[in-house]
């Protein structure tokens, strides 16, 4: 028999409403969406991002906005954790912007941090407005702290809202569809990418692969699947369980009947795979934002555990303190 969790109780979660209200001037419109790929076509971020971005195209289609190649009325950046100084994606996004400096641009619910960069680089010649959506109050104040006046300068405002997994939660059940496997009765998903430990102590240390150097053998053998990915889950399957020790010592747990699995990776996890598990596991400790939102609006209890920065804190404390079923560690032993 094919079964679906129950979801949480909507009214716990933020809604759409205010972001489509700001967006109700290009309802109807021709908007081009800027890649998020990287310079070689491939797709940057995760499993989780991909999630995040199907709920972009619904909350699209709900604005009737048409995607277009060319002749837009609007541009507009889907929504990220890609807007770091210490990731590659700024400086695409400023690159991608050329050539419509007299288009309105309309940057998703994001987070930003630039500790030490100016961030007003992406918008350097642009005369139309730009509107950037935040996705918590760490980014906002941050960006007030240290880069308001270059980036008022340059067109941009600067806007609250929702994590827009947590704001269309209505829409995640179709896209996470059912499963018939057997429950997991606990999902441990560790990150071991640079957001694992502080961005602050990664800043200007250049981008470099953490690839295991069988990954990259695995990789030339095989095409991307389950295959490839179990592969990797072995390659990886030490520093895997260390970083799942670690997470669920920090939640006051163990590992006890978990699966230790960070599904939003995709060299770990299909994002069948993904949706799978998150399905599929009871309760989830995690420090990946887009393994807790879905998992919390499945129902399922959630602890999420604060990574790198000041991402899953700030989303937790904007749109999920009215969530029940889920609770957040922001510091060890806390």
């Amino acid at each position: 028999m094919t079964t679906m969790p129950p979801t949480q109780d909507n009214a716990s979660f933020p809604t759409l409403d205010a972001l489509t209200a700001r967006l109700r001037e290009w309802e109807g419109s021709r908007a081009v969406v800027i890649s998020t790929a990287d310079s070689a076509g491939r797709p940057l971020g995760n499993n989780g991002d991909d999630l995040m971005h199907a709920v972009f195209y619904r909350i699209l289609d709900q604005l009737r906005i048409e995607v277009v190649d060319s002749a837009p009325d609007v541009v507009i950046v889907p929504p990220s954790g890609a807007l770091l100084e210490v990731y590659a994606f700024p400086n695409y996004l400023a690159d991608r912007l050329k050539g419509y400096e007299d288009v309105p641009v309309v940057i998703f619910p994001s987070s930003v941090f630039f500790p030490r960069t100016d961030p007003g680089f992406i918008f350097e010649g642009r005369v139309a407005p730009t509107l950037l959506f935040l996705r918590e109050d760490d980014s906002r104040a941050h960006l007030e702290e240290q880069w308001a006046a270059p980036l008022l300068d340059r067109g941009v405002e600067v806007v609250l809202d929702h994590d827009v997994v947590a704001s269309g939660h209505e829409f995640v059940p179709a896209i996470l569809g059912s499963t018939t496997k057997r429950p997991i009765p606990r999902l441990v998903a560790a990150r071991i990418d640079r957001e694992a430990s502080s961005m602050h102590e990664s800043v200007g240390r250049g981008v470099t692969s953490s690839a295991h150097p069988l990954l990259h053998a695995v990789a030339d053998k095989m095409p991307y699947g389950p295959v490839y990915t179990a592969a990797s889950r072995y390659a990886r399957r030490a520093r895997n369980r260390a970083a799942a020790e670690r997470l669920a010592s920090r939640a006051g747990s163990t590992l006890q009947d978990a699966a230790c699995i960070d599904i939003s990776a995709r060299q770990f996890s299909t994002f069948d795979e993904y949706r799978s598990i998150l399905l599929r596991a009871e309760s989830v400790i995690t420090d990946r934002l887009h393994v807790a939102l879905p998992a919390a609006i499945m129902g399922k209890d959630v602890t999420m555990v604060e990574a790198g920065y000041f991402k899953l804190g700030g989303v937790y404390r904007r749109s999920l303190t009215g969530v029940a079923n889920v609770r957040l560690v922001s510091t060890a032993g806390h």
